[in-house]
């Protein structure tokens, strides 16, 4: 996603400004959403009414400005939900917003609700006129003598905190190293492709894909032992036709159909599972009816599953879904229920259920996390007093998702990236902050790799 810049004539002289990208303005209207999201104001039809209708016409102006168009709109309103007022109390602010200037719509909407601008005003706006007159360029010095001391100030800053992550230099330190393995690893990348090819074609393999954590020289071995082996039991990789093979941490069956093969696993338990890979799948065929179940008995929430939770065999999650949903059927039948304060149905919350000695939590997205070991009477209570985080995290994740893919795709193409991968424990928040440290340094970053 490329930076465009539009050129308006003046009568004093020729001005060049440059337009925030669609990623840039999510970006800078995050923390405004987080404050007006209608989702945040379930309880109150009237407050969230108002904001779905007034974000729905701030919308429609952005996209009009982005395009060159005019467009007016009345004052729009907005309640804010925040931190420091009651339940039910919420700060009213009427936005008047005029012109066709994206950048100055942004400043308005976030200084009308006390949100700093300080993303936006980083964002550099290119001007340039044709003469100078000596007011002019006093002024202009003067300004930038101002910027200088204020990044020289900034810069004693950075060095007197020491900071352990400077990208900059760390990648000017690590490029060159990253290339030189990249090239060193082609003729073992070539194998590892040629290999996975040969199963495919020879025994009607989908797919076979790997975890990135693992060394390409231990992937190959992974794969010249799964070669060797099918071809001493060619006749029972016929159980392995059209399915997807995934070299991983485990042996079994996983919650996608894929047929994991653990890397440090011995080729028996592998020919074990590729023998018996029909009983996985019966319990694969379970698991939509016990998820059902125990949506069922939690008031209808919706049970899914972490992307990066830790890996299972089908059997081994239906085993956990049962644990739970047993806890619970005694809870009810012990003539417990819910607090009252929990909603009629829980159907906009979502609760993943992981091995018996995970962590009852909310994680960073707003799923609640439970053990399936987890009693009853603690995980319901749990649900009851966290409502409120879960949906302002959901909410937040919501909003997180599109800005994270937005600046992932620019950032990208802005550095001519092969690939970009982030580790398991990476947050959609953490990997904005990312991009955008990435993409606030590209200037000095491309002089680097120059």
């Amino acid at each position: 996603m490329y930076s465009v810049y539009k050129i308006k004539k003046r009568c004093f002289g020729v001005a060049l400004c440059r337009f925030l990208s669609s990623a840039e303005i999510s970006t800078a209207l995050r923390p405004f959403y987080f404050s007006v999201h209608p989702d945040l104001f379930g309880k109150y039809p009237e407050q969230r009414k108002t904001n779905e209708n007034s974000l729905q016409q701030l919308s429609a102006l952005i996209e009009a400005q982005q395009s060159s168009r005019t467009m007016s709109i009345p004052a729009l309103p907005f309640y804010l939900r925040q931190k420091d007022m009651p339940e039910g109390q919420f700060k009213l602010v009427k936005i008047k917003l005029n012109g066709n200037n994206v950048r100055e719509t942004v400043v308005r909407v976030l200084s009308a609700c006390d949100i700093s601008t300080n993303y936006v005003d980083k964002i550099p706006v290119s001007t340039m006129k044709p003469e100078f007159s000596k007011q002019d360029f006093n002024k202009a010095y003067q300004e930038y003598n101002d910027e200088f001391q204020n990044a020289t100030r900034m810069k004693r800053k950075v060095e007197e905190r020491k900071v352990i992550n400077n990208v900059i230099s760390w990648i000017h330190e690590n490029s060159s190293l990253a290339k030189e393995k990249y090239e060193s690893t082609k003729a073992t990348r070539d194998h590892v492709k040629s290999l996975i090819e040969d199963l495919c074609r020879t025994y009607g393999i989908k797919e076979v894909k790997y975890d990135s954590g693992w060394n390409i020289s231990h992937i190959r071995g992974a794969l010249q032992s799964l070669a060797s082996l099918a071809s001493q039991h060619s006749k029972d990789m016929v159980n392995l036709k059209g399915r997807t093979i995934a070299l991983g941490q485990f042996t079994g069956v996983s919650l996608d159909g894929d047929v994991f093969l653990n890397i440090i696993d011995v080729r028996n338990e592998w020919l074990s599972l590729i023998k018996k890979v029909s009983q996985e799948d019966s319990a694969l065929s379970q698991i939509p009816n016990y998820e059902k179940a125990l949506s069922r008995i939690l008031r209808d929430i919706h049970i899914c599953r972490r992307k990066f939770m830790p890996k299972v065999s089908a059997t081994q999650y239906c085993n956990h879904l049962r644990q739970l949903i047993t806890s619970i059927g005694d809870f009810y039948g012990y003539g417990k229920k819910f607090p009252a304060s929990v909603p009629e149905s829980l159907s906009k919350y979502e609760i993943v259920v992981e091995p018996e000695a995970g962590p009852l939590m909310v994680s960073p997205t707003g799923q609640f996390i439970t053990p399936s070991s987890c009693p009853a009477d603690e995980l319901i209570a749990f649900i009851a007093n966290h409502l409120d985080e879960a949906m302002l995290l959901l909410t937040e994740y919501s909003i997180n998702k599109h800005v994270e893919k937005a600046l992932y795709v620019e950032v990208k193409e802005r550095f001519g990236l092969l690939e970009l991968h982030k580790d398991d424990s990476i947050t959609p928040a953490l990997m904005i902050l990312c991009c955008q440290r990435l993409l606030t340094r590209i200037d000095k970053l491309n002089t680097v790799s120059k």
